[in-house]
């Protein structure tokens, strides 16, 4: 599938993008891991998946192909690259919101700091992803507060990794 493909590569520029954003992170102050450690661990999860995706749709794409016989062998024109396009953002919405949405975290990061960036990542997340009702609403806050605390005293208190407190607070 064409939407395999991009999906793949969009999550391995992002991911090598994340990668590269944690050469800043503070050196292992006590121990051998750092700061830097989980997540780099996650993008390079984030990067293998993308290259499973992408020959993944190599593969569907090659058997599609043997399995028409004849059919149209040309290119494609503007016009239908434009609407496979369109189709492949309607699909993937959700996907590419949520993409945004953790880039802008991570950069909010830098700036908010751990604690008043998560308290304003977590609820748009969900209220994306999730159930768009007035009756979810408490429920989102109430999610996205014991995340973070629970995440914030977990990384301070199990693993002793000091969480950015951002530039600007």
């Amino acid at each position: 599938m064409k939407s395999d493909k991009w999906i793949g590569l969009i999550a391995i520029v992002f991911s090598g993008l994340m990668y590269w954003q944690t050469r800043d992170f503070p050196p292992p102050i006590c121990g051998l891991l750092g700061a830097g450690f989980f997540p780099n661990i996650l993008f390079v999860l984030l990067a293998a998946t993308g290259v499973a995706l992408i020959i993944s749709g190599y593969i569907e794409e090659r058997k599609q192909r043997k399995s028409e016989e004849g059919g149209d062998k040309g290119g494609l024109t503007w016009g239908q690259f434009r609407n496979e396009f369109k189709k492949i953002v309607e699909r993937n919405a959700f996907v590419i919101i949520s993409f945004f949405l953790f880039f802008c975290y991570v950069i909010m990061l830098d700036y908010l700091g751990y604690t008043i960036a998560t308290l304003i990542f977590m609820p748009i997340l969900i209220w994306v992803l999730g159930p768009r009702s007035r009756r979810a609403i408490p429920m989102i806050i109430i999610i996205s507060l014991g995340i973070t605390f629970v995440i914030y005293f977990a990384f301070l208190e199990v693993f002793h990794v000091f969480l950015p407190s951002g530039k600007l607070f």
